[in-house]
């Protein structure tokens, strides 16, 4: 019998070891592309959180990420697919924190001042994580699809609700959007009072047809703190914590 020849069993061995091997170098090419595509989303992080970074090229980013042009596109098929995908690492749970807590509080309008003043307070809290939402929203859905479609979602309840009177719930969302989008800017400029959010908060529900009493009364109501969500998949390390808003 030839010395190459080989039973069932260590057959068996031999290929539960190639498939182990490489299994295991799967898992170490799948995170170093991790790790590349991260670095790259924090690059683009501190290339748009800046009050001069309206305009940032590739380039811009692959030479902070240390990264070659090629290394880029590895992970993201232009500049827009990078923008898509750094909103959703800096809203995704934050977002989802914010709409966790929306069953405890009255209704669609209050709902709406607590997310309006969570969302300014953050960008206070943290300029860069501000400019860096300015930035990359432009051109696209303003501050990300899941934020432009959940601000939607909400007004549109309290039109149901008989809590806004307007038109169309698509108007009260440019309304919104394009409120705190501005006033996201002028606070990470410095250039507002500590209570701003809660001020844009009154004037965005008296836009929705609410009286200045009930919008004010809606928008001065104290500030719940965040549910401790975990953050795991969030890359962007200066991302301002989940539950410190209120602080």
């Amino acid at each position: 019998m030839s010395n190459n020849t080989e039973n069932a069993d260590e057959a068996i061995v031999r290929m539960g070891y190639r498939t182990a091997r490489n299994g295991r170098r799967a898992e170490i090419g799948a995170a170093r592309r991790a790790k590349s595509r991260n670095t790259i989303l924090t690059a683009a992080f501190d290339c748009y959180g800046r009050a001069d970074g309206r305009i940032v090229r590739i380039e811009d980013i692959c030479k902070a990420a240390g990264v070659a042009r090629g290394t880029f596109y590895n992970h993201f098929d232009d500049l827009e697919a990078l923008r898509y995908q750094l909103l959703e690492e800096m809203t995704g749970e934050f977002d989802r924190a914010v709409h966790h807590m929306f069953g405890a509080l009255e209704n669609a309008a209050e709902q709406c001042a607590v997310a309006i003043r969570y969302y300014l307070h953050a960008a206070e809290k943290n300029p860069a994580w501000g400019w860096a939402m300015i930035h990359s929203s432009a051109p696209g859905h303003t501050f990300g699809e899941m934020v432009w479609h959940n601000s939607l979602v909400t007004i549109r309840r309290g039109v149901e609700e008989g809590l806004f009177h307007i038109a169309t719930a698509e108007i009260g969302r440019d309304i919104l959007m394009g409120s705190v989008a501005a006033a996201m800017v002028s606070i990470t400029s410095g250039t507002t009072p500590g209570d701003y959010p809660e001020q844009i908060s009154e004037h965005v529900l008296m836009a929705f047809g609410m009286s200045r009493a009930a919008a004010r009364e809606l928008s001065r109501r104290p500030l719940p703190t965040l549910p401790p969500i975990a953050h795991d998949t969030i890359v962007i390390a200066s991302m301002p914590a989940l539950g410190d808003i209120a602080d």
